[in-house]
């Protein structure tokens, strides 16, 4: 048990994306150990991700396409799922014309809700797609939605239908070994428009220290999730929650304050099934998670590229105010409550303060989690000698400071 566990965000826009400074929602974990991937959502352009990734820092490795095993989706929308053929043509490979199907077990297993095998199914028969090597969709279901039956695709292997147990969770939805150990996937529904879920990545009880990583798709709430995240081992070692909308006070930009105000803002998120930066780090408060990582961001905030070093200033100041508006949250929920965070936790109980700094996710952030449960966060497209993340933060915080004065 002795490696990191690496999380690198390869697309962060929310559905008004993609935009040109973010892809749309796909990210990869790298923590089984064995040299395997695997991927939580794969929007459009997913596959361009993987070829336009920087040069891996020291210490680091490039993410490889073929390396990714396993896929699980959140939801069936367009910006979480458009991307998978494309992908799998790329990993699965193309067959040759004399096709014969292979029988051979699948080269990746994709997990996710109801719809998404008879999705794959269409698009690959209507884009006479027919791939050398075989994929499997694990469904899961709810007591309430039917099995999905037919023909399987040529390229398809048969799937596993993974029904809810009577709480409405799915335990035990895959799970990686490698000569380090293991990593159990748990899964649970979500508040949103429409279905979705969130995942659980754990390692298990009698490992020294467990992790554990949430992912959520898309959410205004992710209560349902909470007895998972409370019978799993381990403290949450990263949060990664959505944050599409937010408010941005007049002291960052008074003319965008006047037009949004915060009753507006909350909302559009309440009636589309979204979250602030202030409800992504209550639940972090709430789960007593060690790191938090705000991700799937409105296409109003862009990343500080592609711009003039004013324009960078100002786009590093908005993201500034999303974190510290989660991090505001975060801190006052964990003092609220007052109590362990978690059977797991060490003594003290709480997240100490330089603990609860929220991130906001960009493409191509790389967040690492320590044997010990810490984590560190790297964006590889900064090199020596230009900028790094670090002054960026703080010309965001002059820039904002210097609003906030005058």
């Amino acid at each position: 048990m002795s490696q990191w566990m690496n999380v690198t965000f390869l697309g962060t826009c929310s559905g008004g994306g993609p935009s040109d400074t973010r892809n749309c929602s796909s990210l990869v974990l790298d923590v089984v150990g064995d040299g395997s991937l695997w991927m939580v959502d794969c929007a459009e352009g997913t596959l361009r991700q993987f070829a336009q990734q920087p040069a891996p820092r020291q210490n680091q490795r490039a993410l490889k396409v073929g390396k990714v095993t396993h896929v699980f989706i959140t939801h069936m929308h367009a910006d979480h799922i458009m991307g998978l053929v494309t992908f799998l043509r790329n990993v699965l490979g193309i067959s040759p014309e004399l096709f014969v199907a292979s029988t051979e077990p699948p080269t990746v297993n994709i997990y996710g809700p109801s719809g998404l095998r008879l999705f794959l199914r269409s698009n690959l028969q209507f884009t006479r797609t027919r791939t050398a090597d075989r994929y499997a969709v694990h469904e899961l279901l709810t007591r309430e939605d039917d099995l999905c039956t037919g023909e399987l695709h040529s390229s398809e292997a048969e799937g596993r239908d993974i029904v809810c147990g009577e709480d409405g969770l799915w335990r035990d939805v895959a799970v990686g070994r490698s000569s380090r150990g293991e990593i159990h996937v748990q899964a649970g529904p979500i508040e949103h428009r429409d279905p979705c879920i969130g995942y659980i990545f754990h390692e298990p009880k009698h490992a020294s220290a467990p992790r554990k990583i949430v992912v959520l798709g898309d959410t205004s709430s992710p209560a349902a999730l909470t007895p998972l995240i409370w019978e799993t081992p381990g403290r949450v070692a990263l949060l990664v929650h959505e944050a599409t909308d937010a408010h941005i006070p007049a002291v960052v930009d008074a003319a965008l304050a006047r037009r949004r105000s915060e009753a507006l803002v909350q909302g559009k998120v309440d009636a589309k099934g979204h979250s602030t930066p202030a409800m992504a780090g209550r639940w972090a408060g709430e789960w007593g998670a060690q790191r938090l990582v705000l991700n799937h961001i409105g296409a109003r905030f862009p990343a500080p590229i592609h711009t003039s070093p004013a324009g960078k200033k100002y786009r590093t100041a908005i993201l500034d105010e999303l974190a510290h508006q989660a991090t505001d949250a975060w801190r006052a929920t964990v003092k609220k409550l007052n109590k362990p965070v978690s059977l797991f936790a060490p003594p003290t109980g709480l997240v100490s303060e330089r603990e609860q700094e929220a991130i906001v996710a960009t493409d191509f952030l790389t967040v690492s989690v320590s044997p010990s449960g810490q984590s560190e966060g790297t964006d590889s497209r900064w090199r020596p000698g230009t900028s790094t993340p670090a002054r960026d933060r703080d010309s965001g915080r002059e820039y904002t400071k210097r609003r906030r004065e005058g």
